[in-house]
C-alpha cells in the first residue's frame, strides 16, 4: 500500500492490492450480511422474549392463584378435620357417659333381682349362697360357736371345708319393714346325746 501511495508500485503490487480490496469488500459485505442476520435474530428474539415474558407473567399469575386456592382449601379441610375430631371425641365421651349411666341403672336392677331370688329361697326356708357368702357364713358360725353353752356344738365342725353342710341344714326366716330386712338363721346344734 505504501508503494501505491509513493508511486513505486508495480502492476503485480496493484493487482495484489486490488485483490486485497476485493477481499476486504467481500468480507465487509459478509460482515454486513451477518450483522443484518444478527439484528433480525435479536429483533425476533426480543419479540419472542417479550411474548414469553407475557406468558410467564400470565402463567405465574395462574400458578399463584392456584396456590392461594389450594392453601385456602387446605385450611378449610384442616378446620373440617379439627371439627370432626372434636365431634368424634364429644360423641365418644357422650357414649361413655351413656354406658356408665346404663351400667349404673342396670346394677341396682340386677342387685334387686338377685335379692328377690334370694328372698324366694328364704320364703321356703332355704339359705342361698348369694344371700350370705360362704366366708361370711363361716365367720358367723364361728362367732356363734364361741358363745354356745358348755356341751353344745354346731351340727358340723366350723371349718371352711364343712360350710356346704350348713347351706343344707340351716333353716332361714326373714323379718322385714320398709327400710330393713333381717334374716334369722336357725342353725342345728347337738350335744353328746341329742340334736336340735
Amino acid at each position: 500500500m505504501l508503494k501505491a501511495l509513493f508511486c513505486t508500485a508495480v502492476v503485480s503490487d496493484v493487482t495484489q492490492l486490488h485483490d486485497l480490496f476485493n477481499e476486504l469488500q467481500s468480507n465487509q459485505q459478509n460482515n454486513v450480511h451477518s450483522i443484518d442476520n444478527q439484528i433480525t435474530y435479536i429483533k425476533k428474539l426480543d419479540s419472542d422474549t417479550s411474548e414469553n415474558a407475557e406468558w410467564i407473567a400470565n402463567l405465574s399469575s395462574v400458578i399463584r392463584d392456584n396456590i392461594i386456592r389450594s392453601h385456602d382449601r387446605f385450611q378449610q379441610i384442616t378446620n373440617d378435620l379439627l371439627w370432626l375430631n372434636l365431634t368424634v371425641y364429644a360423641q365418644r365421651e357422650l357414649f361413655t357417659k351413656i354406658r356408665q349411666l346404663e351400667f349404673s341403672i342396670l346394677q341396682p336392677t340386677q342387685r334387686h333381682d338377685e335379692l328377690t331370688n334370694a328372698l324366694h329361697y328364704v320364703v321356703i326356708g332355704s339359705l342361698p349362697a348369694n344371700l350370705i357368702n360362704p366366708i361370711t357364713l363361716y365367720n358367723i358360725l364361728k362367732n356363734v360357736s364361741f358363745h354356745l353353752p358348755e356341751n353344745y356344738d354346731l351340727i358340723a365342725e366350723t371349718r371352711v371345708k364343712n360350710i356346704h353342710f350348713y347351706y343344707k341344714f340351716v333353716k332361714v326366716a326373714a323379718i322385714a319393714n320398709s327400710h330393713h330386712i333381717k334374716i334369722i338363721l336357725n342353725v342345728p346344734m347337738k350335744t353328746a346325746r341329742r340334736h336340735f
